[in-house]
């Protein structure tokens, strides 16, 4: 009985490479998801920061203060002259420290910032596997993170 060769792939390769190919997925799913939680907590604190400085801007165009107030663990909203018109909430799974709630951050007209407790120039946000990223504000107004 002659045989004849065949340009495709045998079953046992099949096998094998789907079982590699399972092995190597089975690996990376978990690091993805530590990469994505690590982001969300980065542009959360990213959010929070561009929030205080367009809150800086807005006061020292208008002349008007603006208050920014941390409600919950995971919510904060600017409050304007004519009561609270934008509200935030932090992404799934990240939230401010809890001496963060209560805090009040008030943009004044000359730029400058002033705290009121807790509040204390820092404001830490955390995910659930308790990594943390900061944003600070400094009295002159110059926020960082």
């Amino acid at each position: 009985m002659e045989r004849r060769m065949s340009p495709g792939f045998s079953l046992v390769e099949m096998v094998i490479t789907v079982l590699v190919l399972g092995l190597v997925i089975a690996f990376a799913v978990p690091s993805f998801r530590g990469i994505n939680q690590s982001q969300q907590l980065h542009g959360a604190a990213e959010n929070i920061a561009a929030q205080l400085r367009l809150a800086r801007e807005k006061a020292l165009s208008s002349g008007v203060r603006q208050p920014i107030h941390i409600l919950s663990t995971t919510v904060y909203h600017v409050h304007y002259p004519t009561g609270v018109a934008t509200q935030w909430t932090l992404p799934n799974g990240i939230q401010f420290l809890p001496a963060e709630v209560g805090g009040w951050y008030t943009l004044q007209r000359d730029g400058r910032c002033a705290f009121t407790a807790p509040a204390a120039g820092v404001i830490e946000v955390v995910d659930r596997r308790g990594n943390r990223d900061t944003v600070t504000v400094q009295l002159s107004g110059l926020v960082l993170n």
